[in-house]
């Protein structure tokens, strides 16, 4: 996701990939979560990015729900909800970020 232009105060600028986790396991509002899709309609490359977030949601959720242990669950969890984002300036300096949500809401969905 891109930088959100429309962002309530306090979060104008930031990058909606840090959200997208929680978009899509349901743990932010509403109104955020239809914004950011309305954005993903005249981005292809965020509405990329959200399908195949999604579809992975979907496959861990199929595929490890009952049969994996907690402590693969909980790794697979924490991997799925770390985003990296590297943008480059025009003078060519690159700065990385990594951010990384730990908390979890509920059972392994």
């Amino acid at each position: 996701m891109s930088t959100n232009q429309d962002a309530p105060a306090g979060d104008a600028g930031r990058d909606l990939r840090f959200g997208l986790h929680e978009a899509l396991d349901g743990e932010l509002p509403h109104e955020t979560v239809e914004r950011m899709r309305r954005h993903t309609v005249d981005c292809p490359e965020c509405a990329e990015e959200w399908e195949q977030l999604q579809l992975l949601k979907e496959l861990v959720r199929r595929s490890c729900a009952d049969r994996a242990p907690s402590a693969l669950r909980d790794r697979i969890v924490l991997q799925c909800r770390s985003v990296t984002v590297t943008r480059t300036g025009a003078d060519g300096t690159s700065v990385t970020v990594t951010r990384t949500t730990t908390r979890r809401s509920g059972p392994a969905r």
